[in-house]
């Protein structure tokens, strides 16, 4: 039985920002968005980040701001990396 994928990001202009299955929203600021999308981090950094909407039983979020970065997944660099930058 093949699974079905309902992940999208959308980023419309480095300004707007949609996604789908998001489970939750870690933390935010105005230059950081830490999202769980299907068990999997999202970050998203930019400027003058805000949360325009939410939907925790539909899974929607949609963002808007100067989006200069996504990173998606991903594994945690060793102990001495993140010590010696």
């Amino acid at each position: 039985m093949q699974e079905t994928v309902c992940e999208k990001i959308l980023l419309e202009g480095r300004r707007k920002l949609q996604m789908t299955c998001v489970e939750a929203v870690d933390g935010f600021s105005e230059q950081t968005l830490k999202i769980s999308v299907k068990g999997n981090k999202v970050i998203i950094t930019g400027k003058n980040l805000k949360i325009t909407a939410f939907s925790k039983e539909s899974g929607n979020l949609s963002a808007e701001g100067e989006i200069t970065d996504v990173k998606y997944g991903g594994e945690k660099q060793p102990f001495i990396k993140r010590i010696f930058k």
